[in-house]
């Protein structure tokens, strides 16, 4: 039975497909109207920084209160809010009242509703379709969010050009999708909780962090995902900033980057297909051994176009690994923990990650490309003596249960 016939499942997954379309446009339009109302390059910049910095520190406390709280009205509440607030910044835009601190306003609002609302849906996975079928579910999820990468900012330029108010109200309306969609899932997004009001927050979150710190299995997980996250990220900027040192034209440079992506969009329609084919650990360790390679013969080209050919063919296997690690921890992880879980996880692995850039360019300047794909390698490295060496990954409760699936 194909994914999408799950009825809810689809609901959720049809929902954030415009939603994160929506967001992808107006991520490239916040710069653009920063610009138009006279703000400088570095204001422009700001925009950005302000929702990562908001995002990382909310990050542990957004898990805590997707435990603590109904997630099907955390996400319903999350999305009336980004709907309110994006009409808001339209209309402002419209009638002449735009400013600089509304739109930092609204930005940052917008992030910590995002960040509320990301623990939420992923937890509710695990919730709408059969367990053998999870992964398989994240897959489909990793698919949705490179194609909304990818359409998303080439959208979001030509709403931009019809009207400066178009991509924030165009945000506006898939908001509005993924609210009605939302509202019409029938099934629970969560078990059934007792009541936690007497713990305080504080305490919810260290109850995560102590899970995490306790689970052979999920210590695993962020000591493999942390430094393919960075490999990939780091060895990403450094192509764009190698072949531009190289003078390679700026066409050519958009260019590696869309065949990047479209690795990245391959192999997340593909993931589901992948991992049918091997075990969870199986799977694992062949595509970050194939990453390490990868990433080395991109190095060996280093200063050649050609080294955008192995790195679209590592993000072609991302997808497959992400896909994986989040299906495990979905069904591995108590219901009532999984927001604090996944929150940990995913700051572990963005909040490195989100160096990443910054320490290429580093690289790059005070020691050459070949340094910083060096680092590349480094880290990945890294991540495949992990995949192999670490128990988490290795114990008979997984294997067992990897035959019990048929994976």
């Amino acid at each position: 039975m194909p994914l999408l016939k799950y009825r809810d499942f689809s609901l959720l997954w049809t929902s954030q497909a415009a939603s994160q379309l929506g967001s992808a446009a107006s991520i490239l339009a916040f710069p653009l109207l920063v610009l138009s109302i006279h703000g400088s390059a570095v204001q422009a910049g700001a925009v950005g920084t302000v929702q990562a910095v908001i995002r990382a520190v909310l990050q542990l406390p957004a898990g805590a209160l997707t435990d603590r709280w109904n997630r099907r009205h955390l996400m319903l509440g999350c999305d009336a809010g980004r709907t309110a607030l994006f009409i808001t910044l339209g209309v402002a835009i419209l009638t002449g009242h735009v400013s600089l601190p509304l739109v930092y306003a609204i930005s940052g609002a917008a992030a910590i509703l995002d960040v509320l609302f990301g623990p939420a849906e992923t937890a509710a996975i695990s919730q709408l379709v059969p367990t053998e079928r999870v992964s398989e579910a994240f897959a489909r999820n990793e698919a949705r969010s490179y194609a909304a990468s990818l359409a998303g900012p080439s959208l979001g330029g030509f709403l931009y050009s019809v009207g400066r108010a178009a991509p924030f109200l165009f945000d506006a309306l898939s908001y509005l999708v993924s609210f009605i969609s939302i509202t019409a899932i029938r099934k629970p997004l969560q078990h059934s909780r007792t009541d936690r009001s007497d713990s305080s927050l504080v305490s919810d979150i260290r109850e995560g962090l102590k899970y995490v710190a306790g689970s052979p299995f999920l210590r695993a997980v962020i000591f493999v995902a942390t430094p393919v996250n960075f490999a990939l990220t780091s060895a990403q900027f450094s192509v764009v900033l190698t072949l531009r040192e190289n003078s390679y034209p700026p066409f050519l440079l958009g260019m590696a980057q869309g065949i990047i992506a479209v690795g990245g969009l391959l192999g997340a329609i593909s993931a589901a297909w992948i991992q049918r084919r091997a075990s969870f650990r199986t799977l694992l360790v062949i595509a970050v051994s194939a990453l390490f390679v990868l990433l080395i013969v991109s190095a060996l080209l280093t200063g050649n176009f050609y080294m955008v050919f192995p790195l679209t063919l590592g993000l072609f296997l991302a997808p497959a690994i992400n896909a994986a690690l989040f299906g495990r921890l979905a069904t591995t992880t108590p219901d009532h923990l999984q927001g604090r879980v996944i929150s940990v996880v995913v700051l572990s692995a963005t909040v490195v990650a989100s160096t990443a850039p910054l320490a290429a360019g580093l690289f790059i300047e005070r020691l050459g490309s070949a340094a910083a794909m060096t680092v590349c390698v480094a880290a990945m490295g890294l991540s495949l003596i992990s995949a192999l060496c670490l128990r988490g990954l290795r114990s008979p409760a997984l294997i067992a249960e990897d035959s019990v699936l048929g994976e």
